[in-house]
């Protein structure tokens, strides 16, 4: 049982490995401000392009405090601690991953901050069927600097695969995160059903940050 449960695990892993190896091919031609979605089989890959003015903060629900910096008292102190007091790694005067404020990530921020990204990105962009959230899955992120991947660049490319219940399900799907300037307002999306060949174009904004999926007619 345990053989069979690391084979399907294996499978399941190479299956999105091909995926994102796919997607990544489109990552390096993605646009600014566009995303795409390929609905094949039990998968839904993703290709979006995020501004980097969408992350000038970190929510303090998405960090893990220490136990050497919790403002408790425990250390001796009485727990009023000062603008420079850090929480987990990340100080409390600077809560923006755009550490140097040139609007712009650097290879260094993006791999500094990874993890805060990753989590935030979990929470505010989702495919949902009518039993909620699905599962996204293997999780990619980079800097979308064409022709030099270690150039800062003020775009996010995030790539996974989200888990379907069943290909036919109706799918809402749904960005929370927009930046500051207006034409960081809205992302253009497009959508493909490798079963059927239906493609699907749209778009989600600050205002209108949800669409449903091939709605039916």
């Amino acid at each position: 049982m345990k053989l069979i449960k690391k084979l399907a695990a294996r499978i399941t892993t190479c299956i999105i490995l091909c995926g994102l190896t796919f997607s990544s091919v489109q990552a390096h031609m993605m646009v600014a401000q566009h995303g795409t979605i390929n609905l094949v089989d039990d998968g839904a890959f993703m290709v979006l392009s995020l501004p980097v003015s969408a992350f000038h903060f970190l929510d303090n629900s998405l960090i893990e405090l220490d136990d050497s910096d919790a403002a408790d008292g425990s250390d001796g102190s009485d727990g009023s601690d000062d603008a420079d007091k850090k929480i987990g790694n990340i100080s409390m005067s600077n809560l923006s991953i755009d550490q140097n404020n040139d609007g712009k990530l650097s290879s260094d921020e993006l791999q500094q901050h990874r993890q805060q990204i990753s989590r935030i990105i979990l929470q505010r962009v989702s495919l949902s069927d009518a039993t909620g959230p699905l599962p996204l899955q293997g999780l990619i992120i980079s800097l979308a600097s064409h022709g030099s991947p270690k150039q800062p660049s003020d775009q996010i490319i995030v790539m996974g695969r989200f888990k379907l219940n069943n290909s036919q399900d109706p799918l809402i799907f749904e960005n929370q995160l927009f930046g500051k300037s207006f034409s960081e307002q809205v992302i253009d999306m497009s959508v493909t059903r490798q079963e059927d060949k239906q493609k699907q174009v749209f778009q989600v904004s600050a205002n209108a940050p949800s669409h449903r999926l091939f709605p039916a007619k």
